[in-house]
Protein backbone atom coordinates (compact mmCIF):
# COMPACT_ATOMS: atom_id res chain seq x y z
CA UNK A 1 0.00 0.00 0.00
CA UNK A 2 1.20 3.28 -0.78
CA UNK A 3 0.94 6.69 1.37
CA UNK A 4 -2.72 7.55 0.00
CA UNK A 5 -3.89 4.37 1.25
CA UNK A 6 -2.04 4.62 4.53
CA UNK A 7 -3.77 8.12 4.85
CA UNK A 8 -7.26 6.93 4.36
CA UNK A 9 -6.76 3.68 6.75
CA UNK A 10 -5.83 6.76 9.50
CA UNK A 11 -8.72 8.73 8.07
CA UNK A 12 -10.81 5.73 8.47
CA UNK A 13 -10.04 5.27 11.99
CA UNK A 14 -10.62 8.69 13.20
CA UNK A 15 -14.01 9.00 11.19
CA UNK A 16 -14.72 5.42 13.30
CA UNK A 17 -13.74 7.00 16.60
CA UNK A 18 -16.38 9.94 15.39
CA UNK A 19 -18.77 7.59 15.03
CA UNK A 20 -18.02 5.53 17.96
CA UNK A 21 -17.94 2.04 15.76
CA UNK A 22 -16.01 -0.17 17.47
CA UNK A 23 -16.52 -2.72 14.73
CA UNK A 24 -14.42 -0.48 12.22
CA UNK A 25 -11.50 0.24 14.64
CA UNK A 26 -11.50 -3.50 15.46
CA UNK A 27 -11.31 -4.16 12.08
CA UNK A 28 -8.68 -1.61 11.00
CA UNK A 29 -5.74 -2.88 13.99
CA UNK A 30 -3.73 -5.83 13.30
CA UNK A 31 -3.58 -8.25 15.42
CA UNK A 32 -0.15 -7.43 16.92
CA UNK A 33 -1.03 -3.82 17.42
CA UNK A 34 0.41 -1.84 19.93
CA UNK A 35 -0.34 1.57 21.62
CA UNK A 36 2.09 3.59 22.86
CA UNK A 37 0.65 6.16 25.69
CA UNK A 38 2.46 8.91 27.39
CA UNK A 39 4.35 8.11 30.68
CA UNK A 40 3.40 11.16 32.37
CA UNK A 41 -0.57 10.09 32.19
CA UNK A 42 -1.25 7.22 34.94
CA UNK A 43 -2.29 5.13 32.12
CA UNK A 44 1.26 5.71 30.56
CA UNK A 45 2.57 2.31 29.43
CA UNK A 46 2.85 0.45 25.85
CA UNK A 47 -0.70 -1.64 25.42
CA UNK A 48 0.37 -4.58 23.00
CA UNK A 49 -1.54 -7.64 21.39
CA UNK A 50 -5.57 -6.10 19.69
CA UNK A 51 -7.04 -7.58 22.62
CA UNK A 52 -4.95 -4.90 24.99
CA UNK A 53 -5.48 -2.06 22.80
CA UNK A 54 -9.02 -2.19 22.73
CA UNK A 55 -9.58 -2.99 26.81
CA UNK A 56 -7.71 0.90 26.83
CA UNK A 57 -9.99 2.07 24.33
CA UNK A 58 -13.37 0.75 25.61
CA UNK A 59 -12.58 1.35 29.27
CA UNK A 60 -10.37 4.13 29.28
CA UNK A 61 -13.24 5.95 27.17
CA UNK A 62 -15.40 6.40 30.55
CA UNK A 63 -13.00 9.35 30.95
CA UNK A 64 -15.29 10.81 28.55
CA UNK A 65 -19.20 11.89 29.08
CA UNK A 66 -20.74 9.07 27.31
CA UNK A 67 -23.87 11.98 25.73
CA UNK A 68 -21.29 14.96 24.87
CA UNK A 69 -19.42 11.55 22.54
CA UNK A 70 -15.56 12.48 21.24
CA UNK A 71 -15.15 14.91 18.32
CA UNK A 72 -12.10 14.08 16.26
CA UNK A 73 -10.47 16.91 14.00
CA UNK A 74 -7.97 16.33 11.79
CA UNK A 75 -5.57 19.07 11.28
CA UNK A 76 -3.14 17.68 9.26
CA UNK A 77 -1.99 14.30 8.07
CA UNK A 78 2.05 13.72 6.82
CA UNK A 79 2.56 10.53 5.22
CA UNK A 80 5.85 8.61 4.86
CA UNK A 81 6.48 4.84 3.88
CA UNK A 82 4.22 3.21 6.36
CA UNK A 83 4.04 5.91 8.72
CA UNK A 84 1.39 8.71 8.94
CA UNK A 85 1.74 11.55 11.40
CA UNK A 86 -1.73 12.79 12.48
CA UNK A 87 -2.25 16.40 14.28
CA UNK A 88 -5.15 16.99 15.36
CA UNK A 89 -7.59 18.33 17.95
CA UNK A 90 -10.11 16.23 20.23
CA UNK A 91 -12.75 17.65 22.08
CA UNK A 92 -15.76 16.22 24.31
CA UNK A 93 -16.72 16.48 28.00
CA UNK A 94 -14.63 15.07 31.23
CA UNK A 95 -17.51 12.51 32.77
CA UNK A 96 -16.56 13.14 36.27
CA UNK A 97 -17.71 16.91 36.07
CA UNK A 98 -18.58 17.60 32.70
CA UNK A 99 -16.01 20.25 32.03
CA UNK A 100 -15.42 20.69 28.15
CA UNK A 101 -12.22 18.74 26.88
CA UNK A 102 -9.78 20.86 24.26
CA UNK A 103 -6.70 19.21 23.31
CA UNK A 104 -4.27 19.01 20.43
CA UNK A 105 -2.94 15.77 19.69
CA UNK A 106 0.35 14.35 17.72
CA UNK A 107 -0.26 10.90 16.75
CA UNK A 108 2.15 8.50 14.99
CA UNK A 109 0.71 5.60 13.30
CA UNK A 110 2.36 2.90 10.79
CA UNK A 111 0.54 0.99 8.58
CA UNK A 112 0.96 -2.40 7.14
CA UNK A 113 -1.17 -4.64 4.61
CA UNK A 114 -4.50 -2.07 5.26
CA UNK A 115 -3.93 -2.67 9.23
CA UNK A 116 -2.50 -0.21 11.97
CA UNK A 117 0.24 -1.96 13.89
CA UNK A 118 1.60 0.80 15.65
CA UNK A 119 -0.28 3.84 17.38
CA UNK A 120 2.34 6.67 19.27
CA UNK A 121 0.03 9.20 21.11
CA UNK A 122 1.26 12.26 22.00
CA UNK A 123 -0.62 15.60 23.91
CA UNK A 124 -0.73 17.97 26.30
CA UNK A 125 -0.82 15.48 29.22
CA UNK A 126 -0.66 17.69 31.80
CA UNK A 127 -4.27 19.29 30.78
CA UNK A 128 -5.62 15.68 30.48
CA UNK A 129 -4.05 14.85 33.89
CA UNK A 130 -6.30 18.23 35.26
CA UNK A 131 -9.40 17.69 32.68
CA UNK A 132 -10.25 13.91 32.65
CA UNK A 133 -7.97 11.97 35.13
CA UNK A 134 -8.16 14.07 38.88
CA UNK A 135 -12.21 14.64 38.68
CA UNK A 136 -12.28 10.90 38.16
CA UNK A 137 -10.04 10.17 40.92
CA UNK A 138 -7.49 8.93 39.15
CA UNK A 139 -4.18 10.07 40.07
CA UNK A 140 -1.53 6.75 39.80
CA UNK A 141 -1.28 4.26 37.77
CA UNK A 142 -3.03 1.41 40.06
CA UNK A 143 -6.41 3.29 39.84
CA UNK A 144 -6.41 2.89 36.12
CA UNK A 145 -8.20 -0.56 35.63
CA UNK A 146 -7.88 -0.86 31.62
CA UNK A 147 -3.54 -1.53 31.99
CA UNK A 148 -2.46 -4.71 31.35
Amino acid sequence: MGIVENKQVVRSYFDAVNGGDMATITALLDDDASFWVPPSLPDGVEFRGKAMVLKLFTQSVGLYDPDAGLRVEIQLLTAEEDRVAAELIIRGKAAADGRDYENWYHFLFRIRDGHIVEIREHLDSLYAYRTLFIPAGITERSHCRWLP
